[in-house]
């Protein structure tokens, strides 16, 4: 940019950014936010004084997403059985180190069952023990796990070592789903729990490195172009989840394997295919606004302030929600609350 732009509130950046033709983007990201700030509460509601607080503020949300309580119910019962909230929230939680630590301890237990079906997969289409080596998977989850902890200290990844963290991400997701596809695993909500969770990782992976590569390389590269020359492979994954063998198998796993009702399953494969969709959207809408703004201060600075907003607007609606209650109690519901969502 030739110009400094000076941003000093929310509004002139917004201001800005509907210039610019991206302020859409920035609504339709938080509310997706809110959507996944709802489903996790639903899945894990405190055993506290804050609980019927929690699901007022759900009600408060339901603005936003216009779930109804129909649906809400519905999802509760599927919530339960699948633990689906950590799926429907990897995003928030693979971000940060103090949310991957929740979604880590639960991944490194299944890593060995994880690491076995790959191992069978590579030794079904008869791949070297090498390159069985290289995709471990609980080493991937150790490097995803390293990568947070640079970014903790200010010392984040080379671009160079973010493209081989997607790399390695992207090759384990496609043997997870591969896995699945030829029913190798002999437990399928692990499996399921696996490839969602791996697509969670690859996208806080793809997204970062996306940054590193435009911001460093844009005003080589011009105005086409401007994205890392595999990114069309790596995105090819959100395809294949749509695609129809992928969600035959999900709608067989809710309706065999599950004691879920048909509306339920449902509930359960479309709120999936819904994570998938939100993922691949997180990864476009960020391309287009690090287009749009074109200064990588200025993204950083949008990127702080949509966080803050979010969390300002959860912490009214639990301070409408408790106004009839002790300051301390509404505090404490809403941090628990943002600590389960990962947003705190």
């Amino acid at each position: 940019m030739s110009d400094t732009v000076v941003i000093e509130t929310l509004e002139q950046l917004k201001a800005y950014l509907n210039e610019k033709g991206v302020l859409e983007i920035a609504i339709r990201n938080r509310n997706k936010r809110f959507k996944v700030f709802q489903k996790v509460m639903i899945n894990d509601l405190p055993e506290t004084q804050g609980k019927e607080l929690t699901q007022k503020v759900i009600e408060l949300l339901n603005k936003n997403t216009m779930m109804n309580e129909r649906n809400l119910k519905l999802f509760s019962n599927v919530a339960k059985l699948e633990k689906i909230g950590i799926l429907l929230n990897g995003l928030n939680l693979c971000a940060s180190c103090a949310g991957f630590a929740i979604m880590y301890a639960k991944l490194d237990a299944m890593s060995s069952e994880i690491n076995q079906q790959l191992y069978q997969l590579q030794k079904t289409v008869k791949q070297t023990q090498d390159i069985q080596n290289d995709y471990e998977y609980n080493k991937v989850l150790a490097e995803h796990m390293d990568m947070l902890d640079s970014q903790r200290k200010h010392q984040p990844y080379s671009e160079e070592k973010m493209r081989e963290l997607v790399d390695r991400e992207y090759n384990v997701l496609a043997l997870l789903i591969s896995s699945f596809q030829k029913d190798i695993s002999g437990d399928q909500s692990a499996s399921i729990l696996s490839i969602f969770s791996m697509l969670a990782m690859f996208t806080v992976s793809l997204r970062n490195f996306d940054e590193l590569y435009y911001f460093n390389n844009h005003q080589a590269l011009g105005e086409k172009d401007v994205w890392h020359l595999a990114h069309e492979k790596w995105m090819s994954v959100y395809d294949t989840l749509f695609s129809e063998w992928f969600i035959e198998k999900l709608q067989d796993y809710g309706t065999f394997e599950t004691k879920l009702s048909t509306q339920s399953v449902d509930v359960y494969y479309t709120s999936l295919l819904d994570q998938v969709a939100d993922l691949r959207s997180e990864i476009e809408d960020n391309q287009a606004l690090m287009i749009a703004i074109g200064d990588l201060e200025l993204f950083r600075q949008f990127k702080e302030m949509s966080a803050k907003e979010v969390a300002d607007s959860i912490e009214s609606a639990y301070r409408e929600a408790g106004r009839d209650l002790d300051e301390e109690t509404v505090k404490a519901a809403y941090q628990d609350a943002m600590q389960k969502a990962a947003m705190a």
